[in-house]
């Protein structure tokens, strides 16, 4: 355990992909919080900057009842960020969930409101969230459901990234953030609208337990409207105002939060139900009838903006496909005690679902070379967890990467942070082989294209290139 100046941990209460959360108690105020431990390593005096000056703009919202206070921040003696916030006994709504399954309508409505309504407060501020879900929502112990978590998402997305093996999936990211585009206020209205989703259907809308990998969740967020909440209480009012706000343009959703909470609200009256009132002034109320915009049509091949100036056509996917370099591809096998190699990793099918796919323009195999990671390699083995570690080329660090390995045992592929170097791969079987292959996503469809890097492997798995 870290120590971080001041604080003296008494219990590990949480854990998610990028952060740790203990209680502790804070020694020169005599009092206990939460203490939020990031998973990131290297953090460059700017950014951490950046993320203090916005956990100081949240100060300003200190007090507001949907919102965490943070205490403090600063570093731990090597140098990984820490919040110090209000403690919350309650759990997160993700707890709920999993206790209560989907909410009952007039519950949702209610915690839209007043989540809209914070989240407009927190807009208003100055600041983005970028990772609004259910498990970031916390339930005060008179019920009151509050947003955690500012900034952490552009401190994790420009760190060095150390995340679990379970560390992102993008089920409530808005398809531009998946494409490579910044966090904006659409983007935090969208997933905000996903939470409501999630809550009233019991999982997330483009969630489904049968994916092999992620690029089937992948290709629904991007191409798809969310489906229908499988619930015949929900009026279709309701799934309207939640699907405008998962709108796949960012112009079609609200043009605030504050307009979002305002539209809830004419919801509740609607239905008969109490109005929720609104902290922090007045809302700004839909029109009457406001329909949902239609979805867009979209190809089944899907296309990334990257940071960078690389001008040939790439398109993301979280892929489990062959190393598109000289038309190469790697089977990974993985050899038990016995020397039986295990079945290697397969291409996702694509749904008939999806719509018609659009001509794919060649990808430059040369181009795809130039952007593999480099000298994967395994630098620490625990069992049941191993750290990895690997080189980037300067073209390959503003693309998001995944991580696949073999065998699966439930988790083939999973998502990194873009321009990650490093990460912390857990829920391993001890006596168990492994073979991990890193690689930059390229393209999504029908045929998929993934920059890959070598394999690294072990206790006694092997790789077995294959060509095809």
């Amino acid at each position: 355990m870290e120590e971080a100046p001041g604080y003296r941990v008494l219990e590990q209460v949480g854990q998610g992909g990028f952060a740790v959360v203990y209680r502790a108690y804070q020694e020169r105020l005599d009092r206990q919080v939460a203490l939020k431990l990031l998973s990131v390593d290297r953090v460059d005096q700017r950014t951490l900057r950046r993320f203090q000056r916005e956990l100081q703009l949240t100060g300003r919202l200190t007090g507001h009842p949907n919102v965490v206070t943070v205490f403090d921040t600063g570093a731990t003696r090597s140098g990984r960020p820490y919040i110090a916030m209000e403690l919350f006994e309650g759990g997160s709504l993700r707890d709920r969930l999993t206790r209560e399954g989907p909410l009952p309508v007039p519950d949702v409505l209610r915690t839209g409101v007043k989540l809209a309504a914070a989240l407009a407060a927190v807009h208003e501020a100055g600041v983005l969230h970028g990772d609004i879900k259910p498990q970031n929502i916390l339930i005060s112990k008179y019920g009151e459901p509050a947003i955690a978590d500012f900034g952490v998402a552009r401190v994790v997305d420009m760190a060095e990234v150390s995340a679990s093996a379970h560390a992102f999936t993008p089920l409530h990211a808005a398809p531009e953030v998946l494409r490579g585009q910044p966090h904006s206020v659409p983007s935090d209205i969208y997933s905000l609208g996903s939470t409501l989703y999630h809550l009233l259907a019991g999982q997330p809308a483009f969630h489904s337990p049968t994916d092999s990998s992620i690029a089937p969740l992948m290709l629904r967020v991007l191409s798809r409207p969310p489906p229908p909440i499988p619930r015949g209480d929900v009026p279709p009012q309701v799934i309207e105002a939640i699907n405008r706000a998962m709108a796949k343009e960012p112009q079609e959703r609200y043009p605030s939060a504050r307009a979002m909470a305002g539209r809830l609200q004419r919801l509740q009256m609607e239905l008969g139900l109490p109005v929720t009132d609104i902290i922090g002034g007045d809302p700004v109320t839909a029109e009457p009838g406001d329909p949902a915009p239609a979805p867009s049509a979209r190809s089944a091949t899907l296309a990334i903006a990257p940071k960078s100036r690389v001008r040939t056509h790439l398109a993301v996917g979280m892929v489990a496909a062959a190393l598109a370099g000289a038309g190469v591809g790697v089977a990974v096998f993985v050899a038990g005690k016995d020397g039986t190699p295990g079945k290697g990793p397969s291409t996702p099918a694509t749904s008939s679902a999806a719509a018609t796919q659009a001509p794919e323009q060649a990808i430059d195999p040369g181009a795809v070379r130039a952007l593999a990671p480099r000298r994967l390699k395994v630098v620490s083995d625990g069992g049941a967890t191993v750290t990895l570690r690997w080189t980037l080329p300067g073209a390959a660090r503003d693309y998001p990467l995944v991580l696949q390995r073999e065998p699966a045992h439930g988790q083939q592929t999973t998502v990194l942070e873009r321009g990650a170097t490093s990460t912390r791969v857990l829920g391993l079987r001890p006596r168990s082989g492994y073979c991990f292959v890193v690689g930059v996503p390229l393209s999504i469809g029908q045929e998929s294209t993934t920059a890959w890097s070598r394999p690294a492997c072990i206790r006694g798995a092997r790789p077995q290139s294959s060509s095809g």
